[in-house]
Formats: C-alpha cells, structure tokens, sequence
C-alpha cells in the first residue's frame, strides 16, 4: 500500500470514527451500503473497505460478508486508539474534569511501573539511552514539548527493561496520550523547578536496582506535579463552562 493510499485509508476512517464517538452513527446503527459511502466520501470501495477493516481493528465495527459493516458500542469494545476522538467528541459519561484526572492517573501508574521495570532489570547499557532525556526535559520550558518529551522518556524506560508485554501496553497509553496533550498541556501545564534534580534522584535509584526508592521518589513528583494539575484544572473549567453558558 502506497504512504499516499495509507492516508486516505486514515482519512475515512477518522471521518466514519468521529460520526461514531460523536453519536451521528450509533451502536447496533448498519452502515450505508458501500456504494453509497464511498460515493459520499469519495473514495474508491477498496479504500473504503480498508479504512473499515482498520475501525473493526479498533473494536468499533464489525463488518460480515454478505451483511456491511454494524457500529459496535465502542465504550465497551473500543481500544486506546480512541482516546483522541473522544476528547474531541467530549460525550463524556463522568463530567470532564474527572475525566482528565483519571488520565493523569492512568499516566501516573504507567511511569512508576516504568522506573519499576527498569530498576528490576534495565543494563547500563540500555538505561544509556534514557539517560539523555534528563537534560532535556531540564531545560525545557515549553509546556507541551515537556508533555511530549516527558512521555517519550517514559516510553524508552520501558523498553530499556526489554519487558515487551509492558512495552506495548504503555504504546498504547502514551501514542494517544500525545494527542491530548496537543490540546491540554499549553493551557495547564506545569514545568517543576526542580525537575531535573528529581530525574537525577529516580535515575540514580534505577541504576542502583532499588526498585521501591525510585517508585516512591516518582511518587512524591506526580503527587506535586498533579496537585498543581488540579488548581489549574478547577479554575479553567468554571471558565470554559462559563464561555458555552452552562
């Protein structure tokens, strides 16, 4: 498949993906027959029936030869890969702010178990190549390049323990996460003073294979970090409540 067919593919099927999450194409709903969709999204059949194969990947469809394609209930079916569709809908079930709090959580539980694995069984070698971040996310001082950057350490901490299992778990957290971060982190993100000094402190408890010191002192930066988070949640969303009149 050419890179130019891949993103028509993704095209359609962020175009047949966001009337799903927004509820234009509800569960149990029966697409429109191909030829209509197609014709409608004008796209070829065969791009179309690519970019459905992709969204029963992501367990919002179900497609049966004979029958189209049905939209599954993607809360309970869905993947991951829906997190940045979702904020965009923002049909959310709990108010929004619980929301965001969650995945900060969820991002939390994910970057101590990373300092965990890799105290447990990251070498020298592979912990080298995470080492590089500390500098970097020193001296940042751009909210969202921080977000970003802070997950792509994160993301190599994992594999420096060469536990893929837990790898690909935290690829599906974090690949989303940087999406959200587009639209969140340049409005509330925090840049600790002192974030340089703690890596230092969590890298040197790594590589002396104490897992539970580098756990708990990662601990202490997200109940900071987070608890900052919090402040500037709760007086920014009074204000975007307020600008839609609710």
């Amino acid at each position: 498949m050419s890179a130019a067919k891949t993103g028509e593919v993704l095209r359609v099927a962020d175009v047949i993906l966001r009337r799903i999450v927004s509820g234009a194409y509800p569960a149990g709903l029966r697409l429109p027959a191909e030829n209509d969709l197609s014709a409608e999204l004008e796209v070829s059949r065969a791009t179309l029936r690519e970019a459905l194969r992709h969204l029963a990947s992501l367990g919002v469809l179900v497609t049966r030869r004979g029958s189209g394609a049905s939209v599954l209930d993607f809360r309970r079916e869905g993947t991951l890969a829906l997190l940045p569709a979702y904020a965009a809908a923002a049909r959310f079930d709990r108010p929004l702010g619980t929301m965001i709090r969650e995945l900060l959580r969820m991002r939390r539980i994910l970057a101590i178990e990373a300092a965990r694995l890799a105290a447990l069984y990251a070498t020298e070698e592979t912990l080298a190549k995470v080492r590089r971040f500390i500098p970097i996310l020193a001296d940042c001082r751009d909210p969202l390049k921080l977000a970003n950057a802070e997950l792509d350490m994160f993301r190599e901490l994992t594999h420096a323990s060469e536990i893929w299992p837990a790898a690909w778990l935290a690829n599906a957290f974090w690949g989303p996460m940087r999406e959200i971060h587009e639209r969140l982190a340049p409005m509330v993100g925090v840049i600790p003073d002192d974030y340089g000094a703690t890596l230092e402190r969590v890298f040197a408890l790594i590589e002396k294979h104490d897992a539970e010191g580098a756990m708990a002192a990662l601990g202490a930066h997200f109940d900071a970090v987070d608890k900052a988070l919090a402040t500037k949640l709760d007086e920014l969303l009074p204000m975007a409540a307020d600008r839609k009149g609710v």
